[in-house]
């Protein structure tokens, strides 16, 4: 398994694409300039004290989340937030990894984690349905500001664990999502880098959100989907799966 974090620049695409069919993960430095990092923050701190009725404030626990469609941004009045997981070069990067049919940054969140906040996504897990995930730090990150980890390579289990089920267009439960190899706890990397930082990773990889011990995190991010998930997929008991 791959324990390297690849880094490089959102315009080569096929490195990239081939980080992330080999790691899961790439790391790209610099992907929003300082000046594209300052509006964007002051945007998502709008949202959380002034959410607009196409954008919904998620339960947190402390902290702050949250979500959107991207084709529901009001970009007249919040510019940076709609521009910031737009871009052609990170759209060409999406449908190198899942063709010309696939749905790029659909749906966007504003998160700002703190001392205290705790949700699941703290447990080593992969997501449920697969997607690629752009996430972008908008503050420094270091070991105490609650950085994302992962384990490179990993997504390739994953796939083998869920083949059966995604050929039946089936979802694991939240429980079978965190049923992994106890060894993988020992090959979690964190991901500390300076805010403007873009990791774009393969869901499938597993992965957990970072502890705020000091200090906060606040971070912008986009899933975006192959053409499958215009597809019906259903739940364990099978019900309709209706999200992400």
């Amino acid at each position: 398994m791959n324990g390297k974090l690849i880094e490089s620049d959102i315009e080569d695409v096929e490195t990239v694409a081939k980080g992330l069919e080999e790691a899961g993960v790439v790391v790209v430095p610099g992907f929003l300039d300082r000046a594209a990092v300052h509006r964007t923050a002051e945007e998502c701190i709008r949202l959380f004290r002034q959410t607009p009725s196409w954008a919904h404030h998620e339960e947190y626990s402390l902290g702050q989340s949250v979500r959107m469609e991207r084709a529901d941004i009001d970009a007249s009045q919040f510019p940076a937030v709609a521009a910031a997981l737009s871009g052609e070069p990170l759209e060409r990067v999406v449908e190198r990894v899942f063709g010309p049919d696939c749905i790029f940054s659909r749906t966007v969140y504003a998160i700002q984690d703190v001392v205290g906040s705790r949700t699941r996504v703290q447990q080593l897990h992969y997501d449920k349905m697969r997607h690629l995930k752009a996430f972008v730090y908008l503050s420094d990150v270091g070991p105490s500001n609650g950085p994302f980890h992962c384990v490179p390579g990993s997504h390739l289990l994953t796939r083998e664990l869920e083949e059966e089920n995604r050929s039946r267009r089936i979802v694991p439960t939240d429980d079978d999502a965190r049923e992994l190899p106890e060894d993988l706890v020992d090959k979690v990397v964190p991901v500390t880098a300076e805010a403007g930082t873009l990791i774009l990773f393969d869901s499938d990889i597993a992965h957990h959100a970072g502890i705020v011990t000091s200090g906060e995190r606040l971070a912008i991010r986009s899933l975006s989907f192959g053409s499958y998930r215009r597809e019906q997929w259903y739940r364990t008991d099978g019900t309709p799966e209706i999200a992400p």
